[in-house]
Formats: C-alpha cells, structure tokens, sequence
C-alpha cells in the first residue's frame, strides 16, 4: 500500500508578506532563500543559509525544493525585487513603489505542502523514497554525503528533478534518525557479507 509522505514547511497566510511563499514559523519568504542560493558570487551551502537567516536546514531544503517545483513564480517574485531596486535608484520610491505586485489573495492560510516522497509496503519494504520512482531517500543521502555532493550530479545520476533531491533532503533533515539508522543497518550487512557472515 502506498501513502504520501508530506513536506509541510512553507504556506501562505492573509496579509503576511502580501501572500507569498513563506517558511512556516519564520515570516520569511522563499525567495531570499533562493536568491541567496543562486548567488553565482559566492555559491554559499544550505547549512551556511541556515544560519544567515536562523532557520532550519528542513526549512531550506524544503523551499529549494518548492522553487524547483514551481520556478516561475519564485523567479518572478526575485524579478520584480530587481525592477524595484532599479526604479528606486532611477526614478524615485514613487515609480518603485508602482511596481509591486498586487498581493495574493487569501481567505485563509494554505500549507503549500510538497508532495515528493511515497511509501509503499511493496517497495524497498515501505523505505521513504521519491515518489514515481524507485530511489529511496536513503539513496540520495549517500550519494550526498560520500559521493556526487552537488545537488545537480544527483539529480542526473538517478534521472529525478532538482525539486525532488531537494525535497528528499528535507525529508531527510527532518528525520534523520530513521534514514540514518537505515543506512548505518545496510553498512552493517554488507560489512557482514564481505566477512562470509551471511548469505549474499
């Protein structure tokens, strides 16, 4: 049987940073997260965005994930922070303030909940992997941790999106113990194979 395994760090609220993305907990919005992310000047890590912002390394594994998976609203959203800086430095606060976007219309908070990791009793025996395929989380922490390192070189080893690597570390942040325990499991095995102790 398979279930949905939910990443719910980001949502929306009524009148909070005119209804965009933002970290649930922390007001702050995706976007520096992402911009910060995607600085080509410094390429600072995940753990090091954690702290500038003081926020969870789930929180910014998750919404580098929600950017993957809905980037033409994020990259937007950095854009028109662009248009206004430009006007405020060209035409004044007036035409930069112009510029805004309109916020977002909300009743009602809304969990943007990230919808990529699975369990199925038939597969991995219920393992957390990306969901629609074969990959278990535990897999992408491996190759994050000792081998590829970069998000980029995962993606394209195991043939899954940016969204989907970044959301299975956030799964992972969030619950290191039970992956972790799963990897240090399967170490043992093969530790124990390669000395003849059990069966291949």
């Amino acid at each position: 049987m398979k279930t949905m395994e939910s990443i719910n760090l980001i949502w929306r609220r009524p009148g909070c940073r005119g209804g965009r993305a933002t970290l649930i907990g922390r007001g702050l919005k995706v976007k520096f997260i992402v911009a910060d992310y995607l600085d080509e000047d410094h390429y600072p890590s995940p753990e090091t965005i954690a702290q500038r912002y003081a926020a969870t390394l789930p929180q910014v594994y998750a919404a580098l994930a929600y950017y993957y998976e809905n980037q033409p609203e994020i990259d937007e959203e950095i854009a028109a922070d662009h248009r206004f800086n430009d006007l405020l430095n060209t035409q004044g606060p007036d035409a930069a303030v112009a510029s805004l976007p309109p916020p977002v219309e909300l009743d009602e908070p809304t969990i943007e909940s990230l919808q990529l990791i699975s369990r199925d009793t038939d597969r991995h025996h219920g393992s957390p992997c990306v969901d629609g395929t074969s990959v278990r989380v535990a897999d992408v922490v491996v190759a994050w941790r000792y081998r590829e390192k970069y998000p980029e070189r995962i993606a394209e080893k195991y043939d899954l999106s940016l969204g989907q690597v970044f959301g299975a570390l956030a799964y992972y942040h969030e619950r290191p113990t039970e992956i972790d325990a799963e990897i240090e499991y399967e170490r043992y095995l093969k530790e124990r194979r390669e000395a003849g102790l059990v069966p291949v």
